[in-house]
């Protein structure tokens, strides 16, 4: 199914950066690596631009640099229903290896990623994690640089799989319908994060990602799932200045206002390009699904380990977890083992 672009309804949030800054978000992870840039932008004049270095490590080993939003009060909580959406730009295709996760949902306090989207090379791919890890759609060759793409979802929140649903859009196509999983993690809220993330390991690219658009609704029209025409193209050319923002809140917005970089990228012409076919149910891999630096949750599923922790102040710190069917990242495995031989001891990272 291809959504048609319409008549835009009111979001009950809106995270777009015209601000100037990054006060929209709750907060920030590695904060200092994130500017707010007038080029590349796909609506207004602003966009939020997000750089991984191999040094932007987190008390748990893994490497990320994201924006953090959570929904109000009640409205991740058992049987209610949310519309996300969000558009990215690469300059340039993000690495084949290590894999980068650049969206995913998470519980609040036991900081169980419920699902992500990952990016190697040009391919994309979104899966749940429980009751077990599982891939539902997979598209080779999507993720065009130079070229802006939307993502949107649709939750049903529930920590009864066979209640729990996700609808996911690419670029305005509906690419998963009614995909069954357990939704929520816990009875605790939900929030998403989004930006660059990989597991334990070394790397010499420094991948940028450009964020435009981000929208919670309660209706799909309200998030507006298909890019608008004038940004099916992709509006590149070089970065221009932009401010360098601190998020509103949290202990780990440290650094406060980051140097806005030149977001470098091509001209992008053409039409964003669509999913690829395929994905499936595939459902493989091992491993112990742990918390690295928290001990966080255990047993989600196969498939990866779980890395993420939150610090003193409520803050998330997120799930690395990798997709079923996909190499483990360098070290992830021997990470989670030594987590396992330490006896899940929870270790809190300031935010």
């Amino acid at each position: 199914m291809t959504v048609a672009t319409g008549a835009s309804a009111a979001p009950v949030w809106t995270g777009d950066f015209e601000t100037g800054d990054l006060s929209q978000w709750n907060t920030t992870l590695n904060g200092e690596r994130i500017s707010v840039v007038t080029s590349p932008v796909l609506q207004g004049t602003r966009a939020g631009q997000i750089q991984l270095t191999n040094d932007a490590r987190w008390p748990n080993g893994i490497k990320r640099v994201e924006l953090n939003h959570k929904p109000a009060a009640g409205r991740t909580a058992e049987g209610k229903e949310t519309y996300f959406a969000w558009s990215f730009y690469l300059p340039e295709a993000l690495a084949a290896d290590p894999p980068t996760q650049i969206g995913y949902w998470e519980s609040d306090a036991t900081y169980n990623q419920m699902m992500s989207f990952e990016v190697t090379g040009q391919n994309i791919s979104f899966a749940t994690r429980k009751p077990a890890n599982k891939v539902h759609w997979q598209a080779d060759g999507a993720v065009t640089p130079g070229v802006w793409h939307r993502i949107a979802l649709h939750i049903r929140w529930s920590t009864n799989p066979g209640q729990g649903a996700v609808d996911v859009w690419f670029d305005g196509e509906q690419v998963v319908t009614g995909g069954q999983a357990q939704t929520l993690a816990d009875g605790n809220p939900h929030f998403t994060q989004l930006g660059l993330l990989r597991n334990p390991s070394e790397f010499t690219d420094s991948p940028i990602i450009v964020i435009d658009d981000a929208v919670e609704g309660d209706t799909l029209d309200d998030v507006r799932p298909a890019l608008p025409s004038s940004g099916e193209g992709g509006a590149g050319g070089t970065g221009g200045g932009g401010t360098g923002g601190g998020g509103a809140g949290g202990a780990d917005n440290t650094g406060g206002a980051g140097a806005a970089t030149s977001g470098s990228g091509g001209a992008g012409t053409g039409t964003g390009a669509g999913p690829g076919t395929g994905g499936g149910d595939a459902a493989s891999g091992s491993g112990v699904t742990t918390s690295a630096a928290s001990g966080g949750s255990t047993g989600a599923g196969t498939g990866g380990t779980d890395g993420g922790d939150e610090g003193d102040g409520g803050d998330e710190g997120g799930c690395s977890y990798r997709a079923a069917g996909l190499p483990a990242a360098p070290g992830s495995l021997a990470l989670a083992g030594l987590v396992v031989a330490l006896g899940f001891a929870r270790r809190r990272g300031r935010r």
